[in-house]
């Protein structure tokens, strides 16, 4: 429960909800509530692949926003952050807890 706290704290601090809502809103990254368990299609550079998105694919997206691109944001860019794993893991917690509250 703290680790997820420390996620949010650290997703408005650090400027993910600059660009991602947690709502259908429409920012200039996709929306992140209702993602998990999700069909997307990325681009990478040998081309495109789709799979569901899983918390492996969270914290890829976190740690490293130039591996892949969804389609549908392919011309933006997400800055690298600066973080620890440990804080990656935190927000990429904090996102499958909410995510799990779009399921209920």
């Amino acid at each position: 429960m703290e680790n997820i706290q420390k996620g949010q704290a650290l997703f408005n601090s650090v400027g993910c909800a600059t660009c991602h809502s947690l709502s259908k809103d429409k920012l200039y990254g996709p929306t992140l509530n209702a993602i998990l368990g999700t069909k997307v299609t990325v681009i990478r550079t040998d081309g495109e692949h789709s799979f569901l998105v899983d918390k492996n694919y969270i914290k890829k997206s976190i740690i490293d926003p130039d591996y892949e691109k969804r389609v549908l944001f392919k011309n933006n860019k997400m800055p690298k952050p600066n973080l620890t794993n440990f804080e990656v893991d935190c927000i990429t917690n904090y996102l499958i807890s909410i995510n799990n509250k779009s399921l209920e």
